[in-house]
This record gives C-alpha cells, structure tokens and sequence, in this order.
C-alpha cells in the first residue's frame, strides 16, 4: 500500500492566475522541456494506495489517469461527434454570446487588472477578437467550464477525478510532492512564467503561453503536465464541496515565483463552476472494471 503524506499549506487570497495562449517562436530549450512532446493520447494505470491531504486521510482505489491534459484535437472530436456547444459558445437571451476571460499582458506593475472577459472567446479562438492566436491540435483545450469537462468525460466513458485522486497521481509515487515549476534538482517540469509576473515573461522555458501536452518530464507514473500549463478541473472530495463552486488544481503557465505558487500538485482554486478562461482545461479519470 502506497501512503503519500501532502504538508498543510496557506493557500493565498482566492486571486486565479489566468493565462493567455501563444506559441512559442523559438525552438525548444533541451535544458528545460523535452525536444519531442508526448501529444498522443495515453491512459495511465495509477495504482491503490493512501494520501494524507490537508489533515484528512483517503484510502485510493486502482483507478485509471489521462496521460496528459485533453487536446484541442480530442475536443474537436467529441463536439463533431455530438454537436455539443461549451458553455463560452452560448447565446445568451440579448443574443451574445456568454464568452469567457482571457489574459492580456498589461502595459506595467500599475495595472489593476490583466483579465479581459471577451464575448467572442473560446476554446475554437482562444485569444478572442483581440488576438490571433490558432490554438494548436496538440495545446490543451481551454475555456472549459466544468460541465464541458463533464460532458466529456462522459462521451469517453470516464469522469473527472476527484481531488485526492488528482492529488494521490500527482505525486507519481513519491512521499514528497514535486517543488513546483522549478522542479527538481533546479530542472523546470512545468510550464509556468519566467520573469515578473504579468509585465515580462523571459519564456526560458520555450514558451510564452501554453505548450503543447506532454513536453515537460513525466513522473513516477508516467503523467506529464500535472503541474503548470493549464489549470484542471476536478471532483472536490465530500466535506469540501459547496454549492456552484468547484476546484481547479495544478497552476496554469501564469504561475511566477513572484506573485504564484501553484504552479505544482498543492496548487489549488475554487472556482465558480460555469467559469471558463484561457488557462482553464482538464483529464479524465476512468474507474478500473471489476473481475
């Protein structure tokens, strides 16, 4: 039986770090994320075991573990499979539709607000009418409110993870959860933002915005991408759940030492449940089949 232990941590003010999606001119830096990306889509086997989270104790079934954050190409599927619309794609009564938030780089520390709620955002034009960003095949998809995540989850047979399961796979085996987006041994394995958060991203990393799944280190279970890159919804486990409200885990690439620590598998954000952003996507759980 596998026991991992997570340390009680002071979360910050409920402030999310949202960001924007752009991908990278430059080639990849071998020193920090792998020259070639794992995009295919792989389901992970994650073993039974035991976490303490946060004072309380879970016994983990056997349970199955997206490999990486759904792509932009497994949504593409789904949505032309059954014509479903997220809830960013929704006409509203006044005919708008609902939209979503994205991130834009603001013009210096002074300003109050790097958010912009674009009608015209979502996960087919990330960056809205402000930008031109095509979202990749192989970026996670974003702008993803929890009942699309659901939705899905549902057409391929599976269901988000709850929190402690997400928590338990995180940790890849290990007693000690990963440091964060500067990894371990000083080796970046995580997607986050390199330099004064929100006025200069240095992209050290190779990329600006989000990066394509499965091109940082896996860990001891062979999942990438659990730390940084786009934000995940899952299950908030019983007792922590509260009406209209679910939870974010893993940071998004916006994390920076100077302004956000979440970036790793503590990383956690309560979020209203038909929200959606351009940092915000997903991974399914599969429960085992019995004898």
């Amino acid at each position: 039986m596998r026991r991992v232990q997570v340390p009680l941590l002071l979360l910050g003010a409920a402030l999310m770090v949202l960001a924007g999606c752009q991908k990278a001119d430059t080639d990849l830096n071998p020193a920090s994320a792998s020259s070639v990306c794992e995009s295919q889509a792989r389901i992970i086997d994650i073993p039974a075991g035991a976490l303490s989270l946060r004072g309380r104790d879970y016994e983990i079934t056997a349970f199955r573990l997206d490999g990486t954050e759904v792509t932009t190409a497994r949504f593409a599927e789904f949505v032309d499979d059954t014509g479903y619309v997220t809830m960013a794609e929704r006409v509203l009564e006044d005919g708008k539709r609902n939209g979503s938030a994205v991130f834009r780089k603001p013009d210096g520390m002074r300003a109050a607000n790097w958010w912009v709620f674009d009608g015209t955002a979502n996960w087919r034009d990330p960056d809205g009418k402000l930008g031109d960003h095509e979202p990749d095949a192989t970026e996670p998809v974003t702008h993803i409110a929890q009942a699309d995540a659901e939705a899905f989850a549902e057409w391929v047979g599976g269901r988000l993870p709850t929190e402690a399961e997400w928590e338990y796979a995180a940790h890849g085996g290990d007693a000690v959860a990963e440091a964060g987006p500067g990894g371990r041994h000083n080796v970046p394995n995580a997607n986050s933002w390199q330099g004064v958060f929100p006025i200069e991203n240095l992209s050290s990393d190779g990329f600006p915005g989000l990066a394509p799944v499965g091109c940082f280190p896996a860990n001891g279970y062979g999942l990438r991408d659990m730390s940084g890159n786009a934000w995940e919804w899952v299950q908030p486990d019983a007792g922590r759940d509260r009406p209209g409200k679910g939870l974010l885990v893993g940071g998004s690439y916006l994390c920076a030492e100077n302004f956000c620590r979440n970036a790793n598998p503590f990383g956690r954000q309560a979020q209203d449940t038909g929200f959606s952003a351009s940092h915000i996507g997903f991974r399914v759980a599969y429960d085992v089949a019995g004898p």
